[in-house]
Parts: structure tokens; sequence; C-alpha cells
């Protein structure tokens, strides 16, 4: 079986203190938040203008701090 691996963003997002965007969108893009706010659509369309040519990933913050377990 094999096993892929999550991808940059996925893993920034992890590892991200979201606490300063909480109930907010955030977009990672290059293991960094590049634009953040409360409509997903313009937060997006920020992104893509100050990052065009990164893949850009889009997620809530969590409006509470959330634990992350790993199982294998």
């Amino acid at each position: 079986m094999n096993k892929s691996l999550p991808s940059t963003n996925y893993l920034t997002f992890l590892k991200t203190d979201t606490s300063k965007y909480t109930g907010e969108w955030i977009a990672i893009a290059g293991k960094k938040v590049v634009a953040h706010g409360k409509n997903a659509d313009t937060v997006y369309k920020s992104a893509l203008k100050k990052v065009p040519s990164q893949h850009i990933s889009l997620a809530k913050a969590p409006d509470q701090q959330m634990l992350v377990l790993k199982t294998s």
C-alpha cells in the first residue's frame, strides 16, 4: 500500500498558530499565510494576486483551539 505525504500547505496549516485569524478564512501558499478574511472568495482572489504561480490552499481558522493527533 502506497501512502502519500500530506501537502506542504496542509502541514503548514497544522503548524501555524491560527489564533489571530479566529473564524476567518486563510489562504496558505509557500509555507505561509498569504491572505485572510471573512469571505473565502475574496481571500482566494487576494492570494492569487499575491502568489499567482503557487498552489493555494484555503482553510477556515477554527473558533477554538484544536488538537490534531497523528495515528499510524
